[in-house]
């Protein structure tokens, strides 16, 4: 069964904007066949988003998200009203106000090494990361990516564009891993690459649903107390 090994980076005499979104990561850890012997098999990488701690140190969200790489202001501007701070239409459109936590665990990557893929292994570290550091959250959201497509638009990765079929596998890689997020219970938010998942709700909403939410199964592990979506 494998572990995670967190570490969470704060400094404690900082006054940096980004003192509001620690960043965290978790070494995946298994054992080696029959021994004791652990051996690392991936990493969760993920920033915890206080929104809570910026309201009460009056800090600005926008700053504090601005301040650490392009990912994380991208994830602001998914979810965040940049004139106040608070959840944007296209969250307000989902949860209809059911959102009590104002903090957001955004889960930015999650890499496996080849042998240990297809296994069920990332859906395990997935709930458990939730489970650990966003029960407390008002969402956990994260923007589904095939990382061997990073920076696959730069001038140096013409020539693997130009490959045949390449059109063809990079949208079946992209909808491969989204559906792993909506497996989940993740829900796409319109207008946006990113996918939310709010954990105190016992039931996800229906974002494709205009009129009554239409829920369906939560799929985070049992065992806190969550609220019925209505």
């Amino acid at each position: 069964m494998p572990q995670i090994r967190f570490t969470i980076h704060a400094d404690c005499d900082s006054q940096e904007p980004s003192r509001i979104v620690p960043a965290l990561r978790g070494e995946i850890l298994d054992f080696e066949g029959e021994s004791d012997d652990e051996v690392r098999i991936g990493q969760i990488d993920a920033v915890l988003i206080s929104r809570s701690r910026a309201l009460d140190e009056r800090a600005s969200l926008f700053e504090a998200m601005d301040s650490i790489k392009s990912s994380v202001f991208e994830c602001y501007e998914a979810l965040f009203d940049p004139e106040t701070d608070d959840w944007n239409h296209y969250v307000q459109d989902i949860y209809k106000d059911e959102i009590t936590g104002l903090d957001v665990l955004f889960i930015q990557s999650i890499e496996l090494d080849a042998n240990y893929r297809g296994k069920g292994i990332g859906a395990q570290v997935v709930r458990e990361t939730i489970a650990t550091f966003g029960s407390h959250c008002g969402l956990t959201a994260c923007e589904p990516f095939p990382l061997q497509y990073s920076n696959w638009q730069d001038d140096g990765h013409v020539e693997m564009r130009q490959r045949p079929g390449f059109e063809e596998k990079r949208l079946a890689d992209f909808a491969r891993v989204a559906k792993f997020w909506t497996d989940l219970g993740f829900s796409r938010l319109d207008d946006s690459g990113f996918y939310t998942y709010a954990p105190e709700l016992i039931q996800q909403p229906d974002p494709t649903s205009d009129a009554a939410p239409s829920p369906v199964i939560n799929r985070v592990p049992r065992g806190r107390r969550r609220r019925q979506f209505r």
